[in-house]
């Protein structure tokens, strides 16, 4: 009998383990459709722009007491489906390269979630006006995630790269709330 349960132990953990990981993602309905994105720890002093959100499929975050058109900061988090488009982090680096022509773009260290899967951050700096970017890539399972910081100047990108670090750090696949 004590074998059978170790036995039924050994294959339940091997069941479990082989399962892909998936990002927990947040759904919504809009008359365009179903909209998704990654569920994202709380930001103190930050808050979500439900409008902007939900017209642009991505997890849309500004801090709190601005408005999205005026703020000099935000966070946007996107989940991207491998079965509906790019299979590889490299071909979302590349999207948004082509997005940002002219741009700068430099690779900087990698950033651990709290389940200590690596997201690799890229520099998107404007040549002369336009937004500067930092974006995080990592996978998921079914998804490949694109986390974002949007600033109007260098100085306003590195005043919340420590907030935009350690959101990352605090992500996890599933996120209590």
């Amino acid at each position: 009998m004590l074998q059978k349960a170790n036995l039924l132990a050994v294959a339940t953990l091997v069941c479990a383990t082989s399962l892909p990981a998936r990002a927990e993602m947040l759904d919504f309905a809009t008359p365009q459709g179903t909209k998704s994105w990654p569920k994202l720890p709380t930001l103190t002093d930050w808050h979500q722009d439900e409008q902007v959100s939900l017209s642009r499929g991505v997890n849309f975050l500004v801090p709190d007491g601005a408005d999205t058109p005026t703020a000099d900061v935000t966070i946007s988090a996107e989940g991207v489906s491998r079965q509906s488009g790019p299979t590889e982090i490299s071909a979302l680096v590349e999207r948004d390269k082509a997005a940002s022509a002219g741009a700068t773009v430099e690779q900087l260290p990698a950033v651990r979630d709290k389940d200590g899967v690596p997201f690799q951050l890229y520099t998107f700096a404007p040549a002369g006006n336009g937004h500067w970017q930092v974006v995080a890539y990592s996978e998921e399972g079914d998804y490949l995630l694109a986390f974002r910081l949007s600033a109007t100047s260098k100085a306003a990108q590195d005043r919340a790269m420590p907030v935009f670090t350690g959101m990352i750090q605090k992500y996890a696949k599933e996120i209590p709330w």
